[in-house]
């Protein structure tokens, strides 16, 4: 029971410092991050949805990322290079090795404010906390807790599969 709560709380600590990424060493991922997809980040460039269906399908990717266990597709959810993309799958990798997978996370978005805009980038303000999920290690599932309500900066970069975390930073 005791290690039950080690890892959930610990998951959830990992999954909250990703989500006020700020960029520096070693603070664990984030969802906004989180907040889990597979393959391609949609929607696509062409399309015309708003930076909170974007945010929102971008969370569920990660989710399910994150459910697979596939690094290679957290990996594409995020602009190569970015700090919190590799401390996203640093911290899959981590929970791998455990043996624990997360599943159903869930991110919960209060609000999304656009504080800089171009074609192909958004600047964001970002209102969000884990809401929750499971965690599923030797056949056993458990809950994972909600963490706290944090306030970020995001930047969403379009690339031609869809859009990109560019930059996830904590806004004191």
């Amino acid at each position: 029971m005791a290690v039950w709560r080690a890892v959930g709380l610990g998951l959830c600590v990992a999954l909250v410092a990703l989500a006020v990424w700020t960029g520096r060493e070693p603070p664990s991922p984030a969802p906004t991050a989180p907040t889990v997809r597979a393959a391609a980040v949609s929607p696509s460039p062409r399309s015309e949805a708003g930076p909170r269906a974007v945010l929102r399908a971008w969370d569920r990717r990660r989710a399910a990322a994150w459910a697979a266990g596939d690094a290679e597709a957290l990996r594409r959810l995020y602009v190569p290079g970015s700090r919190a993309g590799r401390s996203d799958v640093r911290l899959l990798g981590e929970y791998a090795a455990r043996g624990v997978r997360v599943r159903r996370l869930t991110t919960q978005v209060f609000a999304v404010d656009v504080v800089g805009a171009a074609p192909r980038r958004w600047r964001l303000r970002v209102v969000d906390r884990v809401a929750g999920g499971e965690l599923v290690a030797r056949g056993r599932v458990r809950a994972l807790r909600s963490g706290p309500v944090v306030t970020r900066r995001v930047e969403l970069v379009r690339r031609d599969d869809g859009w990109r975390v560019g930059r996830s930073t904590a806004v004191d």
